[in-house]
């Protein structure tokens, strides 16, 4: 069974490239940077998506649904405890003597027997307090929505304790010992539709699973959802990851993965981050060989190769072509590998910027915010994906502007030099009678 809970996605991005761009003179297209500055969303048919649930992580669950009768009846008559297999013949006896006689009548009677079984029930009694005062206590928690044992391997407790309020008719006792045998092998209720992390079961990926949650929330699809729908009307998402594993992948490499099982002996394995570098030396890669080839070819740019090595906000144009291929081979390589870091750039932070968002919309799944560990996982890796968006930006503005000012005052003092010298008129003599061809001019 289901229950949903309606999360919104109003995710915002920028276009890969420029829609319009001018055929002939650019110089004013990139002075005001490009013709689309505003973000468009990551699905541009943005719906409200009802993301359905597990209803183990709804409400209803009450420690009153053990039976104490049942549970003292357990006791006194040892047929499911076990605890007492000593006193087998005696406690079969018993049940009938008690069943039979009034207890006065019992007391004087037998009165070793009535003393057995009053010890019996005070035992009993104490069993099913213990029992039902940890289970109020594992209640009281849950109702509050914090994870009870405050580590996501040992949610999976929670979760057994839920289900064994939902059962009528059970007894605190031995739903307590139910839950300290099954110790976390029935796992946990995860975002893609099925437990996960027990025995049997499929690890909890933090960052893949919610990552993926959020890239099919975004295309309006339940999380649990195998396939991925194309748009009529593609948006920047399946542009940058045709695939939630693609997305997934990417944000794995950079944030990091850490694999969780609840189960007692099952590994748990985690995957360090390795920042946006490796990202931005791929895209690196790949625009410099397809900038090269273009300005080393002699044919007219087609719109899709200029598309090919364009950046998020801004296109480039068959005049950029042109005119690498007009400057000294020299100028033009350099020229070339900056054009390459600005658009390497951009596009990874791009990237980052779409991943942040699939995070925050994967963590609005019902079943990551009641697991307050899952939730903090993930912020967390909203946090870190954040610093080292920055510290990008950081590192690529610094590379801009040490170094560089003094070398753009010099170059411009000596250009100004320059021209003053050129402005300079020649005066004429001062004499006002000069002496030219052997005469003075009158």
């Amino acid at each position: 069974m289901k229950f949903s809970c309606l999360i919104w996605v109003g995710l915002v991005i920028s276009p890969l490239a420029a829609a319009n761009t001018p055929t002939e003179d650019s110089l004013w297209y990139y002075e005001i940077g490009g013709a689309q500055v505003v973000p468009q969303p990551l699905n541009p048919q943005r719906q409200s998506v009802s993301v359905a649930g597990s209803l183990e992580l709804g409400l209803g669950y009450s420690c009153g649904t053990f039976d104490p009768m049942l549970g003292v009846a357990d006791t006194l008559n040892e047929v499911k405890s076990g605890a007492e297999d000593m006193l087998k013949a005696m406690t079969r006896a018993a049940t009938g003597a008690i069943a039979s006689l009034p207890a006065l009548i019992l007391q004087r009677a037998n009165p070793g027997l009535y003393e057995l079984m009053q010890n019996a029930l005070v035992g009993a009694k104490l069993k099913v307090d213990l029992a039902t005062k940890n289970c109020r206590q594992m209640e009281a928690e849950i109702s509050q929505g914090k994870n009870p044992y405050r580590e996501l391997i040992v949610l999976s407790k929670g979760n057994d304790w839920k289900r064994q309020m939902s059962l009528g008719g059970n007894t605190a006792v031995k739903a307590e010992q139910e839950v300290e045998d099954a110790n976390g092998a029935n796992g946990i209720p995860w975002v893609l539709g099925k437990a996960a992390g027990g025995n049997g079961q499929k690890p909890i990926h933090l960052t893949s699973d919610v990552v993926q949650a959020g890239y099919r929330i975004t295309l309006n699809q339940q999380p649990s959802e195998s396939t991925t729908t194309p748009l009529s009307a593609a948006g920047g998402l399946q542009a940058t990851w045709s695939t939630a594993e693609e997305a997934a992948s990417w944000v794995q490499e950079v944030v990091g993965e850490q694999v969780v099982t609840t189960c007692a002996n099952c590994p748990k394995t985690s995957e360090p981050a390795q920042g946006l570098l490796p990202s931005l030396t791929r895209e690196s890669v790949a625009i410099r060989e397809q900038l090269t080839t273009m300005v080393e070819s002699k044919e007219p740019p087609t719109q899709a190769q200029l598309l090919a090595v364009s950046g998020p906000n801004v296109m480039l144009t068959r005049e950029v072509i042109e005119a690498l291929r007009e400057l000294p081979t020299t100028e033009s390589t350099i020229v070339q590998e900056r054009l390459v870091n600005d658009i390497a750039v951009s596009r990874t932070l791009e990237r980052s910027f779409y991943a942040r968002r699939l995070l925050i919309a994967g963590g609005q799944v019902p079943e990551v915010v009641a697991s307050s560990s899952a939730s903090e996982y993930v912020q967390g890796a909203v946090a870190a994906l954040d610093a080292e968006t920055t510290r990008l930006l950081f590192e690529y503005r610094s590379r801009q502007q040490v170094g560089s000012e003094a070398l753009v005052y010099l170059l411009r003092r000596a250009d100004r030099m320059q021209n003053t010298s050129r402005g300079i008129v020649e005066l004429g003599p001062s004499d006002t009678k000069p002496i030219i061809d052997g005469r003075v001019l009158q």
